[in-house]
């Protein structure tokens, strides 16, 4: 289990996504989420990496990160 602060934030970003607490569409953040994990945009980059490669968001050129339709 991935207890950096990368993990968390992937953990708990897939988490609302797959709940459907963030609607498919929905532009992310990265400065939103860093303040709300108390961390850097760096591990919040790396989160949105993570959760590209599991098929949970898409990142678009110049327009960020928006979660996919699941």
């Amino acid at each position: 289990m991935d207890n950096t602060v990368t993990g968390r934030i992937t953990r708990e970003l897939a988490d609302r996504i797959i709940a459907g607490h963030i609607a498919p569409g929905t532009k992310l953040r990265q400065d939103h989420f860093a303040e709300e994990f108390g961390a850097s945009h760096v591990p919040v980059r790396e989160a949105f990496r993570r959760l590209e490669a599991q098929g949970l968001v898409v990142s678009e050129p110049r327009r960020g990160v928006r979660g996919c339709q699941l």
